[in-house]
């Protein structure tokens, strides 16, 4: 191996140990995320089965920096 290499090895196993907790820590969000992003479909899939027609907007707006619209309208 090369000096480079064996340098670049170092400095990642140094940060894998640094950094253990968070890296850790990614697969409770990465979950949460997953168990979000589920229950959004079921809603969806919920309303549109009942005959409404599903509304989920994202939208960015001032002074409200970020505004989230989830639920079912009639249609």
């Amino acid at each position: 191996m090369s000096a480079v290499s064996t340098m670049v090895l170092s400095y990642q196993f140094s940060l894998e140990e640094k950094f253990s907790g968070v890296i850790e820590n990614k697969w409770f969000w990465m979950v949460f995320a997953l168990l979000v992003l589920v229950g959004l479909f079921a809603y969806a899939f919920y309303c549109t089965s009942r005959g409404y027609s599903f509304n989920g907007n994202v939208k960015l707006n001032w002074p409200k920096i970020w505004q989230m619209g989830i639920g079912c309208k009639a249609t």
